[in-house]
C-alpha cells in the first residue's frame, strides 16, 4: 500500500500520479489526494509506505508521528530539497533533529542534498538515497509528449507569449501583501516583487503584439498582481493546470530563484533570471546557474525583442543537485525499486473502508488544492498509457473530497 499525500496541486499532483501509475502497474494499491485526507486515511487503511513531501518542523511532527503510530514505513522526498539558500536553515527547518529518527528512508534529489543531510546525520548513511523526483521525469523527452497538445492549444489560444514566474510569497501572501513586520528577507522579496511588476509593465508596452502570462507561486495572491497590472490588456495572470505545457508554449521564461527556471532549462526554452537586486544571503544559486542572468531591464527587453538567446553552458551545479540527468534514470523507477526492498506488506486488493472524513474549511488548503476529480486522474493515466503503450485499467474509488483509492484492474 502506497500513501501519496499532495499539498500543492499545481506543483505536485502530476509527479505523484506518474509514481502512482507505475506502482499500480506493479500491483500495488495507492491512496492519493489532499494531504490531511491522506493522513486520515493512513490511520484506518492497511500498513504500507507513507511518502512524506517534506515539511517545516511543526508540520513534520504531526505527519511523521501519526504515520509511525499507524505502523507505516516513512520515506521523505522533500519538494523543497532541490533549491535552498542556506544549508543550516534547511536542516533546522526541513530536517529537524527531533524528527529525523522517525524517517526510515530519505530520498534525495541529488548528491548535493544527500551530502548535506549525511554530514549532519551520519546515522542516515545507507538510508539517505538519491532517487530524483517524478516531477522531473515529466520533463524528459519521453513524458513531455503528454503535454504537447495542450502546449499547442495554449499557443493557439493566446498567440505568442512570454511567461513570467514569481515566488514572492514572503511578501505577497495568499491573503495579499504583507506590509508590516517584514523580516529582512521579506523586505528583499518585496523589492523583487516591485521590480517584477515594473518589468511586466515595460514588456507589455514594448511588445504589445505579445501576451505576458504571469504565473504566481501557488502561495501568492493572484489578486495583488491583477490589481497592480490593471489596465495592461496583454498581461494575463494564470495559475491553472500544470506548469509544463505553459513553459513548452512560451517564447521565453523570466524568473528569479524559481524552480520553473530549471524546468524551462530542461524543456529547452530560453530562460532569463531577472536580477535587478541581489543578495548573497537570499538568492538561490541553482535556478540562476541554468539561466541567462540579467540585471538591467533595458537589456532584457532588447533580448526579448530580437529573440536573441545567449548560449548557456551545461550546469555542473544542476548535475550535482539532480542525480538522474547524467545517468538518464527515471525517479519513479528508482523510488519503486527501493520501496520493493522495504519489508512492508503489499495488498493486491484493498476495499474501501466506510469512514466520515473531517470537513476541510481551511482557506489555505483550498487555495493550494482546490479540487480533484476522477476524470482528471483518468485523463492523466490515459496519457501515460499512450506514452507507455500500455492498457492499464485503474479502479478509481472516491473516498472523500479530493481523496481516492486506486487499484489496478488489469494491464497488458
Amino acid at each position: 500500500m502506497l500513501y501519496l499525500p499532495v499539498e500543492v496541486k499545481a506543483r505536485e499532483l502530476h509527479g505523484k500520479l506518474l509514481l502512482a501509475y507505475h506502482a499500480l502497474l506493479r500491483g500495488d494499491s495507492v491512496i492519493l489526494g489532499e494531504h490531511s485526507k491522506v493522513e486520515e486515511a493512513a490511520r484506518i487503511y492497511p500498513t504500507g509506505i507513507f511518502l512524506c513531501k517534506g515539511y517545516p518542523s511543526g508540520y513534520m511532527k504531526r505527519v511523521v508521528v501519526g504515520a509511525k503510530q499507524a505502523g507505516h514505513v516513512i520515506v521523505n522526498l522533500d519538494e523543497e530539497g532541490l533549491i535552498y539558500t542556506d544549508e543550516s536553515i534547511y536542516l533546522k527547518t526541513r530536517m529537524n533533529r527531533k524528527w529525523v529518527p522517525y524517517h526510515d528512508y530519505v530520498y534525495c534529489w541529488g548528491a548535493r542534498q544527500q551530502r548535506m543531510i549525511e554530514e549532519e546525520y551520519p546515522a542516515l548513511k545507507g538510508r539517505c538515497l538519491i532517487t530524483g523526483n517524478p516531477r522531473f521525469d515529466l520533463l524528459t523527452s519521453k513524458y513531455r509528449r503528454m503535454y504537447q497538445k495542450e502546449a499547442d492549444q495554449l499557443k493557439k489560444t493566446y498567440g505568442p507569449y512570454i511567461m513570467v514566474n514569481t515566488r514572492f510569497s514572503l511578501y505577497n501572501t495568499i491573503k495579499g501583501k504583507k506590509e508590516n513586520g517584514l523580516t529582512p528577507q521579506a523586505r528583499y522579496i518585496r523589492d523583487l516583487y516591485s521590480h517584477f511588476v515594473c518589468l511586466i509593465k515595460r514588456i507589455s508596452q514594448e511588445l504589445p503584439d505579445k501576451k505576458i502570462i504571469l504565473r504566481p507561486h501557488p502561495s501568492e495572491s493572484k489578486n495583488s498582481y491583477k490589481e497592480d497590472l490593471k489596465g495592461y490588456g496583454n498581461v494575463l495572470v494564470k495559475d491553472e493546470g500544470a506548469v509544463i505545457p505553459w513553459i513548452m508554449g512560451a517564447e521565453a521564461l523570466i524568473h528569479n530563484g524559481c524552480t520553473t527556471g530549471i524546468e524551462g532549462y530542461l524543456l529547452g526554452r530560453p530562460v532569463y533570471s531577472y536580477e535587478p537586486v541581489t543578495s548573497p544571503h537570499y538568492d538561490v544559486p541553482l535556478p540562476r546557474d541554468v539561466s541567462v542572468a540579467i540585471k538591467d531591464l533595458e537589456a532584457l527587453v532588447l533580448l526579448l525583442k530580437d529573440k536573441t538567446v545567449k548560449k548557456r553552458n551545461p550546469s555542473s551545479l544542476l548535475m550535482d543537485s539532480y542525480g538522474n540527468l547524467e545517468k538518464e534514470e527515471y525517479a519513479y523507477k528508482n523510488i519503486l525499486d527501493q520501496m520493493r526492498s522495504v519489508n512492508s506488506p503489499l495488498h493486491d486488493v484493498v476495499p474501501s473502508i466506510p469512514h466520515r472524513y473531517q470537513k476541510d474549511k481551511r482557506r489555505k488548503i483550498r487555495y493550494l488544492f482546490p479540487s480533484l476529480s476522477k476524470g482528471e486522474i483518468q485523463t492523466f493515466f490515459q496519457k501515460v498509457n499512450e506514452v507507455e503503450q500500455n492498457n492499464l485499467v485503474v479502479q478509481i474509488v472516491p473516498l472523500s473530497d479530493r481523496l481516492f483509492l486506486l487499484t489496478a484492474e488489469q494491464s497488458s
